[in-house]
């Protein structure tokens, strides 16, 4: 194994945070009391220390071909390895305890799982709320960069980008390339989008540091927010519609979101087969949701429901309406998530065509044996072994929903409160969890407690199939 290339690769991730570190940190002198200008000043140089040793053990080693294990385990290593050193700035958080407490909240953000600690953000100083604001970001842009270098390319789950320009690259490109070239292209695409959403709230009257903090977690649809209240309280519907847009936006899948800033061609994106599907799935849960709870507003219902679609987690009904509603029905969409290759957590809307053109197949053949029937996606024809990636991929997220179900009971977690926390985690949605009628908050929880489930959000995030590979024989022979 190449561990310069890996460890290379790693400072390069690591210098990510010690760069967006900067804004918090300058934020935390401009507060006169100083009070975070310590914990970010350390978090800083250790960061920007740590990333410059790791950049310089791997630097002559960084033009080494890339292979496949080696994508798959910096994938790993940049969501379990990197949040140590986001979460030093947390440690001066008046609601966080413990580092394993700044751990979660780091692994939460990185991932834009959304679960917190801060189960009262209006409380802690802006530089706090800047930096989970900064790392959610920063969490997605890594998203997508690892969708298009790793995720596609190997066809984790079924899902795969044909024909794309973000999957050109040399065969012999090296570990750094094949990540930063991907980075390269989408990193204008995400800004833009980023900063749009930032200007939209200002204009509709949103301070600054709210503005800011909402737009980057709706972008990666983490539903980090600002206050513990609903958005519904916080902001007016033009607001709201800014939010929920961005929260869209980020669910939408990365070569999508690169076309819609195209002009003429946006409009043929909108034809695609699992655009279609998603905002059909997102329309008709709204729909059904407005009839069965009346009393919500048209507009806050189809919010809600964009924003369980994305996976984001905010709320946007009025007062505490959304723990009311049957929290089965809430985890559906969840569990869905939003369009391959995008920020979004749980299944995909790509993988769930994929398998309802299979179980269709499977019930024709019922009547008609002998039948032949082709099956095609968006023109190009589905190959087994993308509907035997899809049904593997299923099943092992169901293998590790029952198997985080029984190490929080071990830990004290009674059944009907864990099954809702290990889907939220798996699918990167905990967000909505602060939400919804749960007697135990993440603050109260154990360090064990927290430990599991930052685990059960890296595996939610790196598409849980690339952790089975650390499992493998052939890995750990490589590792030799």
């Amino acid at each position: 194994m190449r561990l310069g290339a890996i460890l290379f690769t790693l400072g390069y991730g690591g210098s990510m945070i010690a760069l967006l570190m900067l804004f918090p940190w300058v934020a935390s002198l401009l507060d006169p009391r100083y009070s975070h200008a310590g914990n970010f000043t350390i978090g800083l140089m250790l960061s920007a220390f740590v990333s410059g040793a790791l950049l310089l053990s791997g630097y002559t080693s960084r033009r080494h071909r890339a292979n496949g294990i080696e994508l798959l385990l910096i994938m790993v290593l940049f969501w379990s390895f990197l949040p140590v050193i986001a979460a030093i700035p947390f440690i001066g958080a008046s609601q966080i305890d413990s580092f394993v407490a700044a751990y979660f909240e780091a692994v939460s953000a990185l991932t834009t799982s959304g679960g917190s600690i801060l189960s009262v953000p209006q409380v802690e100083a802006t530089p706090i709320l800047l930096w989970r604001a900064v790392l959610s970001w920063l969490g997605g842009l890594w998203t997508l960069v690892f969708a298009v270098a790793v995720l596609a390319p190997f066809g984790i789950g079924g899902i795969s980008l044909i024909g794309s320009p973000l999957l050109q690259h040399e065969e012999n490109a090296p570990l750094s390339s094949r990540l930063g070239r991907p980075l390269r292209l989408i990193l204008p695409v995400y800004l833009m989008f980023t900063a749009l959403g930032i200007i939209a709230l200002l204009a509709f009257g949103s301070p600054l540091v709210e503005a800011v903090c909402l737009a980057l977690s709706a972008i990666s649809t983490s539903g980090m927010s600002v206050h513990q209240q609903s958005l519904s309280e916080l902001l007016g519907q033009s607001g709201q519609g800014v939010i929920a847009l961005l929260c869209f936006v980020g669910s939408i899948s990365v070569p999508m979101l690169m076309v819609l800033t195209l002009g003429r061609e946006a409009r043929g994106s909108f034809q695609v087969l699992e655009m279609r599907v998603f905002i059909s799935l997102t329309l008709v849960y709204g729909a059904i949701s407005l009839l069965a709870v009346p009393t919500s507003g048209g507009l806050a219902v189809l919010w809600q429901s964009i924003s369980l679609h994305s996976t984001a987690g905010f709320n946007f009904l009025p007062d505490d309406e959304l723990a009311t509603w049957p929290i089965v029905w809430v985890m559906v969409p969840v569990m869905i998530g939003g369009m391959a290759l995008s920020t979004s957590g749980g299944l995909k809307v790509m993988r769930a065509i994929i398998l309802a053109k299979d179980l269709g197949s499977e019930l024709g053949k019922l009547s008609y044996p002998s039948s032949v029937h082709p099956l095609a996606l968006e023109g190009r024809h589905l190959q087994d072994k993308e509907f035997n990636a899809a049904w593997a991929f299923t099943a092992i997220f169901i293998l590790f929903v029952g198997v985080g179900v029984l190490l929080l009971g071990f830990l004290g977690i009674t059944l009907s409160d864990s099954w809702p926390i290990v889907l939220g985690a798996l699918t990167n949605s905990l967000a909505i969890s602060g939400h919804l009628d749960m007697p135990l908050g993440f603050a109260a929880m154990s360090g064990g407690l927290q430990t599991t489930i930052a685990l059960l959000m890296i595996a939610g995030r790196i598409e849980l199939l690339i952790l089975m590979v650390l499992f493998t024989s052939s890995f750990w022979r490589y590792m030799r």
